[in-house]
């Protein structure tokens, strides 16, 4: 069996896991969306974190008051260099207001970033093994 077609079989079968991760995890960010509250919130200091390859990036650390009157503090997931964010910035806060931890900046790099990421390599994955066992299938 040549290089080619084992990578034109394995090459999909990553693309698409990485294809259904990616639409699984955007389908539960709509499903959030759908239960989400909205409030204000407020940016009270930015972490700087390095990657284990010399870079890194700095999280945001904010906070907002739910509706019932409950102050949370979260730090965002994204990190980004250089800061998106600034301290004491006021920023737009979505929360599960039966789970008043479960919150996201609301920021469509904040929401969907992960989802698109794995869906775009998935499709890449995908496309370039389909390519290659096309090309071992008809001898092109």
């Amino acid at each position: 069996m040549s290089a080619n077609l084992i990578i034109g079989i394995v090459f999909p079968l990553i693309g698409g896991l990485l294809f259904v991760i990616g639409a699984f995890l955007f389908i539960r960010t709509r499903i959030f969306l759908g239960k989400a509250q909205e409030v204000k919130g407020t940016v009270v200091r930015m972490v700087y974190s390095r990657s284990s390859k010399g870079g890194g990036g700095y999280s945001p650390i904010y906070q907002f008051r739910t509706i019932d009157g409950q102050t949370i503090e979260q730090r965002d997931n994204l990190s980004t260099n250089p800061p998106m964010f600034k301290e004491g910035q006021q920023i737009d806060v979505l929360y599960d207001p039966a789970n008043p931890q479960n919150s996201r900046i609301k920021r469509f790099m904040s929401l969907y970033f992960t989802s698109i990421l794995l869906c775009g390599m998935g499709l890449i994955f995908g496309c370039v093994g389909v390519g290659l066992l096309a090309l071992q299938i008809f001898n092109i």
